[in-house]
């Protein structure tokens, strides 16, 4: 694949012009083919006598792929306040950043733990049922992805819980992973999906 610069020279056919034209790699602003929006700073070939744009190399193809899912969906429970206490707990022992915002990522990574390990299913669904879920009171305010937010819906189903108590056992979980009975793989293996959201 070619990886063009800005400023390089090339040539294309322009719509407008309705010829081959030289073009030159700018930034621009690019409207979604949907119609609903546009994407800023996306770097494209220009028409050099009408400044249209001509083409859009394969390297800007992840800029707009992230402007288009950009759409987050928020998770919004009430958790007693010794849970949250355990999130910030859980974050912080890793020493890689803000423990209020590796809070989030924690969550994210064990949401996508979870959906795919029935075992693990089994053990959020006794631990949101477990005394020390039991409460709440204090908001948790949680944005994902799609990918994420489907990885959610499908424990949902699932575990046949709700937000509140999905959130509960992934919490827990958390607890007993990192806080209660750390094995060093484990951890590991947390730390590096922290690391790579951070």
């Amino acid at each position: 694949m070619k990886i063009f610069k800005l400023g390089e020279k090339s040539k294309g056919v322009c719509s407008d012009c309705k010829k081959v034209v030289p073009t030159t790699f700018k930034l621009c602003t690019v409207p979604l083919s949907s119609g609903k929006g546009s994407v800023d700073d996306i770097l494209a070939a220009t028409c050099d006598k009408c400044d249209h744009v001509v083409s859009i190399p394969q390297q800007s193809t992840p800029r707009i792929k992230e402007a288009l899912n950009t759409k987050k969906h928020s998770i919004e429970v009430r958790l007693p306040r010794h849970l949250l206490d355990i999130l910030l707990l859980a974050s912080d022992s890793f020493e890689i950043g803000n423990p209020e915002l590796l809070k989030d990522s924690l969550i994210r990574h064990y949401i996508g733990r979870v959906e795919s390990d029935k075992n693990l299913i089994k053990t959020i669904k006794k631990l949101s049922q477990s005394d020390f879920a039991k409460g709440a009171g204090y908001r948790l305010s949680l944005k994902v992805n799609d990918a994420i937010f489907e990885r959610f819906e499908r424990i949902r189903k699932l575990t046949s819980l709700n937000k509140t108590q999905i959130l509960k056992g992934l919490i827990l979980l958390i607890n007993e992973d990192i806080l209660q009975h750390p094995l060093k793989k484990k951890l590991n293996e947390v730390e590096s999906a922290l690391l790579a959201s951070a």
